[in-house]
């Protein structure tokens, strides 16, 4: 009760809901009883002189044991009211630590949706402001369920393209590996898988900033039709070339391209891939068979670390995994063999 008491104190406000139930579980008065029972002793007393002696005799003795029952009514009597008090203390103490202000009451976290791909399979999804998203094979994208806030912001692992709705109050990043891609509404691919050396931005048209994880004081900004590749395992060059700073963090080295496109179709080839297009450009053999573990669901391994500095050029459509080995062999001068999801590489 005395912590009930510190509630209410705290919190002034409650103090009608505690009255309320305070009324309905309020136990009689001592005094309230004992003039019932008056009244009805009194009661008992006008019927009995309407009776004749003998049944006057058995109403006495009813009245004599009702009279009696009075003596242990007491103890019973305030057993009920302490229950009853104390049920009233509990709804009460129940209703404080429902509506009083506190942790129960904080905004929970947003829940994260997660849409992730296998290797062999794509996706496409739409979020909840309407971008459409499409996901290449064993990617990941995660963002907030409600996707309110003042940024719309996603996490990327693997490589997607977007194509964004335009909302100048609430721009649109992409966290993926090392750089942070922000946008207004527009279309780009990005590609950032873990076992890369590289990530990779391509825009389409609109305008695109990103921004180094390492280095964020730094910005870059994409017009139409460009890319911006960061090496991300070839960090140590920066730092060999000033001996001095070599406990400075590590700095991404990075180029700008220009998007390469097909002679005999618009799409960009960085973007083939929506198309259900695999293809690569002036790529080595290493690179590419990181393509084809994705795109075909295998194991491939290269004996011949001859083959893997090897450059490919090509694009496939709707071919099976044998027949891309075939066409990359007459070029490459390799021999190779598929075993179950296991392809071997080798001279």
């Amino acid at each position: 009760m005395a912590e009930l008491g510190t509630l209410l104190q705290q919190y002034p406000e409650l103090g009608l809901r505690a009255e309320v139930l305070n009324t309905i579980f309020q136990p009689r008065s001592k005094s309230q009883s004992t003039d019932k029972d008056i009244s009805f002793n009194r009661h008992l007393q006008r019927l009995s002189n309407h009776f004749s002696e003998p049944v006057l005799q058995y109403e006495n003795a009813e009245q004599s044991e009702l009279i009696e029952q009075p003596r242990i009514r007491p103890f019973i009597r305030k057993k009920l009211l302490w229950i009853t008090g104390f049920a009233a203390s509990i709804l009460i103490v129940w209703f404080v630590a429902i509506y009083v202000p506190g942790k129960n009451n904080q905004p929970k976290t947003s829940a994260q949706n997660t849409v992730s791909t296998k290797r062999g399979s794509k996706s496409k999804i739409q979020l909840p402001d309407g971008t459409q998203v499409w996901l290449n094979a064993d990617s990941k994208i995660t963002y907030n369920e409600n996707f309110q806030g003042a940024l719309r912001e996603v996490q990327l692992t693997g490589e997607a393209f977007f194509d964004v709705v335009r909302d100048e109050s609430r721009p649109f990043v992409i966290h993926a590996n090392a750089i942070d891609v922000r946008v207004l509404g527009t279309a780009f691919n990005v590609r950032s898988y873990e076992n890369e050396k590289k990530t990779e931005t391509s825009l389409i048209h609109g305008s695109v900033e990103i921004t180094l994880r390492n280095s964020p004081d730094n910005k870059y900004i994409l017009k139409p039709n460009e890319k911006l590749i960061v090496q991300n395992d070839n960090l140590q060059l920066l730092a060999e070339k000033d001996a001095t700073k070599k406990s400075e963090p590590k700095k991404p080295i990075l180029t700008l391209a220009k998007i390469n496109y097909q002679e005999k179709d618009t799409s960009a080839l960085e973007t083939l891939w929506v198309k259900n297009k695999l293809a690569f450009d002036g790529e080595t053999f290493e690179e590419i068979a990181l393509k084809i573990e994705r795109w075909y669901d295998v194991k491939v391994n290269i004996n011949d670390d001859r083959i893997r500095k090897v450059e490919f050029s090509g694009i496939f459509e709707d071919e099976n995994l044998q027949q891309v080995m075939e066409a990359l062999q007459i070029t490459g001068k390799f021999k190779y063999n598929i075993y179950k999801r296991e392809v071997t590489i080798g001279r």
